[in-house]
């Protein structure tokens, strides 16, 4: 099959955040080409899945094609974690599994689901440069290095799924940003005849802290498990003057008990040990004029979350739901893409504060580890964020909506909100959004402790009951931005919300579909 000169939806990239929206908009009967730039498959980090992606997957069609490739089953979590333990187990959810999986085989899996449902793809192509009018994109130059091949492809919308490469960000718009905070290195390997620890639930992804960092142990279904040391760039820069990789590695695992002693005892590391920087990073701009940035090429956060394919998905479902809207003339291209970078934007944000949570609850901060992942109020900046929409992540941090309870009772959430608000003045003093930022930190805290005295429902709460995070953003009526959210039934695009006064509470308008089935995160 030739590559086209032109086609209505570009999608640059193959990966879940890729073939997602690829999927869902060819499902609506546009034409959509999608370019990757490796032969599929190709090997790729980040096995361990969220619940999160059930919904996404089922939305794709793509259910049974996954199921009976015999991915192991992860029904929980288990932490070790600054000397406590937490077992997070999901069985009263809808969704009470997800998988860990090869990258490598669900990618593919996810591609050739896009083929089946109308998408053209093109593996081998490389994009050199892009072409605009004004500030919208409108064609690509392409190359395909096997054969020599090149040309253009003209097209309506771009959907910049190139992940760290980040075409868009790095090569035209310029706006990357890194966190300081969350900046480091990530060593892994693959280990046969490793344990998984016995606990109440089947597969979970084991996270162990160290001293000067963490490990992850994530069973794989081959009777492999992937194993891998994070610790802080500045600490492996300086390990590396005197240690190799392997010395570095090895040195991190010893220094777990949970994983020298039980999780690797009688195992055999595989030869290859792999490095990666895990720098987190959020590009200012993410929609514009006929384009969205989804995946990686728009944000990464600290993977100790295993949020990475949940954010691909995530964004991809977003970003089509918008693309559709605009083409069907039911939203401005100026209000869906306000709508994307807004919810993206909010999105990363509470990732940043429960990741920077999750690390300062460690006690061990003597390191300099542990005080190098702390979000802090001049990090803010980062985000890029209207003072409005900061105020709203605060808001429903702060408010309770890691509670289920609060989480469903959008009345109670709105309230709290309104309360956050009056808190912080119109100039948003620094001192005023500090205190807002640890009393969101304090709520997750509070959360964590009830997970670890083994309260059944907190261990599953970040979830609602269909499997839509309890603070997921522009997903559904009550989580609506700018007055809109994404609906999937009975046909993908964006709704938009109308709030009655007199009853005060918010209905969802008038329209021929109805609320999306859960999607969403952690």
């Amino acid at each position: 099959m030739q590559l086209p000169s032109s086609t209505k939806i570009l999608v640059v990239g193959g990966g879940p955040a890729g073939s997602t929206a690829a999927t869902l908009l060819a499902r609506e009967g546009f034409e959509v080409t999608l370019v990757e730039k490796a032969i599929f498959p190709r090997y790729h980090i980040g096995e361990s899945l969220l619940i999160s992606v059930q919904p996404i997957i089922d939305l794709l069609g793509a259910r049974e094609a996954v199921e009976a490739h015999g991915f192991q089953r992860k029904k929980g979590v288990l932490w070790e974690w600054g000397g406590e333990r937490w077992l997070f187990d999901w069985k009263k959810l809808r969704y009470d599994y997800t998988f860990h999986v090869k990258r490598e085989e669900f990618d593919e899996i996810l591609l050739r689901n896009a083929q089946k449902n109308g998408v053209k793809v093109f593996e081998g192509i490389d994009i050199s440069r892009l072409e605009f009018d004004g500030e919208r994109p409108v064609a690509a130059k392409w190359s395909k290095s096997s054969t020599g091949e090149s040309g253009t492809i003209q097209f309506e919308f771009l959907l910049d799924a190139s992940g760290r490469a980040g075409l868009m960000a790095t090569q035209y718009l310029r706006s990357r940003m890194f966190m300081k905070a969350f900046q480091n290195v990530a060593t892994w390997g693959y280990w046969k005849g490793a344990t998984i620890p016995e606990v109440e639930v089947e597969g979970p992804i084991t996270v162990g802290s160290i001293p000067y960092g963490w490990i992850w142990g994530i069973p794989l279904r081959d009777q492999t498990m992937s194993v891998g040391l994070v610790i802080h760039q500045e600490l492996f820069k300086e390990k590396r003057a005197t240690q190799s990789v392997e010395e570095i590695y090895h040195e991190g695992l010893k220094a777990s008990p949970l994983f020298q002693d039980v999780v690797l005892k009688g195992a055999t590391l595989e030869p290859q040990i792999r490095t990666e920087t895990d720098y987190s990073y959020i590009s200012r701009t993410l929609a514009g004029p006929g384009f969205f940035l989804v995946g990686d090429s728009g944000a990464f956060i600290d993977p100790l979350l295993s949020s990475g394919v949940h954010l691909a998905m995530h964004s991809a479902l977003l970003a089509a739901a918008s693309v559709k809207s605009i083409i069907a003339g039911e939203v401005d291209m100026a209000s869906a893409t306000e709508f994307y970078q807004r919810c993206y934007q909010g999105h990363f944000l509470r990732w940043a504060l429960i990741v920077a949570s999750f690390y300062e609850v460690n006690a061990r901060k003597e390191t300099y580890f542990w005080t190098a992942q702390q979000l802090a109020h001049e990090e803010l900046g980062v985000f890029n964020m209207s003072q409005a929409d900061m105020k709203d992540v605060f808001a429903t941090m702060v408010s309770g909506v890691v509670d289920l309870g609060d989480a469903q009772n959008a009345g109670r959430l709105q309230k709290g909100a309104e309360r956050v608000h009056q808190y912080l003045d119109d100039d948003g003093r620094e001192e005023d959004v500090t205190a807002l930022l640890q009393k969101s930190k304090q709520r997750i805290f509070e959360y964590l402790d009830r997970v670890k005295n083994r309260d059944s429902r907190a261990a599953m709460q970040r979830y609602k009951a269909g499997g839509t995070e309890t603070f997921s953003m522009g997903l559904d009526a009550d989580g609506a931005v700018g007055g809109l959210y994404v609906t999937t039934e009975p046909r993908l695009g964006l709704l938009r919300k109308v709030v009655e006064e007199r009853a005060e509470a918010a209905t969802e308008a008038p329209a021929p579909a109805a609320p999306p089935p859960a999607v969403a995160e952690v």
